[in-house]
């Protein structure tokens, strides 16, 4: 398998394609390496919260309580997309030595999940539960993709356009998700980064590794919605505010030789002590592989609106949202049930 197939199979997460892999050859490549990645952590701590806020976008603020009825209980599908800068990501990978020719402005990440709400009892408040996976999905010769998207909320209205049909509904919401992903492969030819530290060259090559990019991220959720039902049409409009606890990375799994030898704890501390100059966090490097995972958590807000368009018990919901964080976009598309 070569770098090729591993990053088109990173890209088609992004729906993307059309990169290619060349040998490490440049010096302070793990420096640049490095560099690279740090940036990519904060912008991917801003573009991942605002993909898991995908799902459970209804367009009712309050659906109304499990008794009585109408309206109190539904079930459906949501799948969507949100963009973040590309810049981050072609970054890095042309610091990794692919060839990376697309230059568009943005980049687009997917998302779906099935999804469910039901209306709560005495006091007026409404919970859901949303749920999406692709559990080691190949992708080709030793190619994994791994996706995990799971979250729930609870909504309290403080405006019941349910119980009294002249008044639009109001809600405020207090969610919880989390988002996991990566993908997973084998490289056909040998890695090599190319450094020094103080004088003292250090070569570094991996051959034929395992490499997995991968990302996570909890969010904790506040939003505020606000709908009004319209003949067969209920528009909304809603803020949101997050803050996420985000990792993402790589990890290279191979035994790893520095000038022609095995790596031993003189080369792992000379390489941490060289990134430390440049103010890098270190890497965990061991005799089978080398490990960056970095941690960035990060406020995000964000704005949802659209409608929904209702035909007896079904319900297609369209979404737009606006990352006020970075300026990146998403939408969705939802359709569900609702007794």
């Amino acid at each position: 398998m070569t770098y090729k197939r591993l990053m088109t199979c990173f890209l088609t997460v992004f729906l993307m394609a059309g990169v290619s892999f060349s040998a490490f050859a440049q010096q302070d490549q793990l420096v640049r390496v490095q560099q690279a990645v740090e940036t990519f952590s904060v912008d991917i701590a801003k573009a991942l919260p605002f993909n898991s806020t995908l799902g459970l976008n209804w367009s009712d603020a309050y659906i109304g309580q499990v008794n009585p009825a109408p309206r109190h209980f539904g079930v459906g599908l949501a799948a969507g997309i949100t963009t973040m800068e590309m810049a981050p990501i072609k970054n890095l990978a042309e610091e990794l030595s692919i060839d990376f020719p697309l230059d568009w402005g943005k980049m687009i990440i997917p998302a779906y999940s099935l999804e469910t709400r039901i209306g709560g009892f005495g006091l007026p408040f409404d919970f859901g539960v949303k749920f999406g996976v692709l559990p080691s999905l190949g992708l080709g010769d030793d190619i994994d993709l791994n996706y995990l998207l799971f979250g729930g909320d609870i909504r309290y209205a403080i405006m019941d356009g349910i119980s009294d049909p002249s008044l639009p509904s109001i809600s405020l919401g207090l969610g919880l998700n989390y988002l996991n992903g990566g993908i997973a492969g084998t490289a056909g030819e040998s890695m090599q980064f190319r450094d020094s530290y103080h004088g003292r060259p250090l070569v570094i090559d991996i051959e034929q590794p395992d490499i997995s990019l991968d990302w996570n991220t909890v969010v904790l959720d506040l939003k505020a919605q606000v709908s009004k039902t319209f003949a067969i049409f209920t528009p909304y409009l809603g803020l949101g505010g997050s803050y996420a606890w985000t990792k993402s990375g790589y990890t290279v799994d191979a035994p790893v030789m520095v000038n022609g030898s095995p790596a031993t704890q003189q080369d792992i501390d000379d390489i941490n002590a060289m990134l430390a100059e440049w103010e890098l966090q270190p890497v965990d490097i061991s005799a089978d592989g080398i490990e960056s995972i970095l941690d960035e958590n990060a406020f995000n807000a964000r704005a949802f609106l659209g409608t929904s368009i209702n035909i007896k018990a079904f319900r297609i919901d369209l979404t737009g949202l606006f990352n006020f964080m970075d300026q990146n976009l998403g939408a969705s598309i939802g359709f569900r049930f609702q007794f």
